[in-house]
């Protein structure tokens, strides 16, 4: 019996070994896939990628942000930068570690709740291949760093609803992981919420572990009711996002019989420290549906949870039921199509947890059942169409990906930095420049629209034109002229 004990304990540690390596290995593909995309040009991508690098230098300079703003994604990046010696590269290489670091979460959530690897495994698999998550990984940085605190802050809230062994470490990292989410981005934070709220409605609708589970929730949401008194009280600058969820209803309630506008590209922050300046031009384009799949998508997704919720209500899984009712839940609110066209889009990139989270448990359940029925093949079929349309869809993004601005125009910002006198504004109507310009020449920046306020502030009013497209305004002659932009000086009305 000792022997065989002993075989039995050598076995279950090789299958841990195994279990542990397959998900380092996952994870290490998944920052060196996220490296490759940064790595297809030198340049930071997106419009919001040179906002990043003027947060951190400022951190690197002087310990504190240019704008005010959750601050624990720029620290972290800031870490980065220090470790590389290159501001460009802490920022590349951060946040793919981050976006790669979401997959243990989900793999041991869903490894746990399926009942097995495969469902861990398809769900990190989806994570890494997430056009969702690609797009916010190379220009939503904080949102998508954002979403590794929150999947394992659903881990340890999960945890929290079904064990009785680990409830206190379960209660102080789900509150941990709630606060890291708070400092990190709003809409994350407010998801994050939305599954604390639904997970504790149900969960005592279903009678699971009621009494410790109400007493967990309460202490979470006192901590998260001081998280938020003091980061709003005596951090207020650094979280005027907490704004926008007042200003979400709003637009939610107001939203009826008028035209909405595409949602911006780029945050609109207050300086810390200076006075107000005319906020920061944020280029708009229309949302691409592209980037979730379509509508068509994301419904078949939500129906497959929708449908597995019921499945599992009717075998009385709770385990499971509790997760993916919450899920799709949460889901369908955030893809939810009459949300004002400003947020839809930001929320519909939140797609990428509810589809990993349905999916791998779905795909996983339908191998378990055909499995017994001797029909291995059609699961294993179902599972390599999904991963492979997962697969295309993120990799047709990935190279879509790419800066604002090309090696000439930023070679003219260098080259212009020499011109620009002491105590200038330069004014910048080009799309995705904004940043660019702030970053590279080190000069404050305003969007399109020249306001007479700017003279009494600033001895010198320039402004940022492509060559060629120089329209008819009163000037003091040219200050540069590059291949691309050309510099003038604008005259005082």
């Amino acid at each position: 019996m000792a022997r065989s004990m002993k075989n039995s304990v050598i076995a279950y540690v090789k299958k841990k070994n195994v279990e542990a390596s397959l998900v380092f290995v996952m994870f290490v593909f998944g920052f060196f896939f996220n490296l490759w995309i940064f790595s297809r040009s030198w340049l930071i991508t997106g419009v919001d990628g040179p906002y990043y690098l003027i947060q951190v230098r400022g951190i690197l300079r002087s310990g504190s942000l240019v704008y005010g703003d959750p601050p624990l994604t720029f620290y972290l990046l800031a870490f980065f930068s220090l470790l590389t010696g290159d501001t460009m590269s802490g920022v590349k290489i951060g946040v793919s570690f981050f976006c790669a670091l979401s997959t243990i979460p989900i793999f041991f959530l869903m490894k746990r709740v399926g009942k097995g690897r495969l469902s861990g495994f398809i769900a990190m698999l989806l994570v890494v291949f997430s056009a969702p998550q690609i797009r916010m990984m190379t220009d939503f940085m904080k949102n998508a760093i954002g979403i590794c605190w929150l999947l394992f802050f659903v881990y340890y809230l999960h945890d929290l609803a079904f064990s009785e062994n680990s409830l206190r470490k379960s209660l102080v990292l789900a509150t941990f992981f709630l606060v890291l989410t708070g400092i990190t981005h709003v809409l994350d934070f407010g998801v994050a919420l939305l599954f604390l709220i639904l997970y504790a409605a149900i969960a005592v609708f279903l009678n699971i572990n009621r009494r410790s589970l109400l007493t967990s929730v309460g202490i979470v949401v006192l901590a998260m009711g001081v998280f938020v008194f003091l980061a709003a009280t005596y951090f207020g600058s650094l979280f005027t996002d907490f704004n926008k969820i007042l200003s979400f209803l709003h637009g939610l309630a107001s939203s009826q019989g008028r035209e909405t506008r595409p949602f911006p590209l780029a945050p609109r922050p207050e300086r810390l420290g200076t006075p107000p300046r005319p906020e920061p031009f944020a280029p708009t384009i229309p949302f691409s549906l592209e980037i979730v799949g379509g509508w068509g998508v994301i419904l078949l997704v939500f129906s497959f949870g929708a449908f597995l919720s019921l499945y599992l209500w009717r075998k009385r899984e709770k385990e499971p039921f509790l997760l993916l009712t919450v899920t799709t839940a949460v889901g369908s609110m955030t893809c939810f199509p009459l949300i004002p066209s400003e947020w839809l889009g930001r929320f519909l990139l939140m797609f990428v947890v509810p589809a990993a989270i349905i999916l791998s448990y779905g795909l996983s359940k339908i191998n378990q059942l055909l499995g017994r029925a001797s029909r291995v093949n059609a699961s294993l079929f179902l599972i390599a169409f999904c991963l492979t349309f997962s697969i295309v869809q993120a990799v047709s993004i990935a190279v879509q990906i790419r800066p604002t601005i090309g090696y000439a125009e930023y070679l003219d910002l260098v080259n212009m930095k020499s011109r620009i006198p002491p105590n200038s504004v330069v004014v910048v109507p080009i799309h995705g420049m904004y940043y660019w310009v702030q970053y590279v020449d080190e000069v404050d920046v305003v969007g399109p629209g020249v306001s007479a306020d700017l003279w009494p502030s600033y001895s010198h009013v320039l402004a940022l034109f492509p060559k060629g497209n120089l329209p008819p305004l009163p000037s003091n002659g040219t200050l540069f002229m590059g291949s691309i932009f050309i510099l003038v000086e604008l005259q005082p009305p």
